[in-house]
């Protein structure tokens, strides 16, 4: 899982600090994320499929 740092952060014996990106085992990932450490990189190798994502409209359900 690859991550950017967003508060430092003590990781495989080197201090990383803001912007730094660096790679992670995904349970070790997801819990720096919740615990408001990292944020994920999205990858850029993935094409745009397109599709949006949005809700379709702004209507009420009946």
């Amino acid at each position: 899982m690859k991550l950017t740092v967003i508060r430092p952060i003590y990781v495989e014996g080197k201090v990383l600090v803001e912007g730094d990106v660096f790679e992670t085992l995904e349970q070790h990932g997801r819990e720096l994320v919740q615990k408001g450490y990292a944020v994920t990189v999205e990858p850029a190798d993935q094409p745009d499929t397109g599709k949006n994502t949005e809700p379709k409209g702004k209507g009420k359900g009946k």
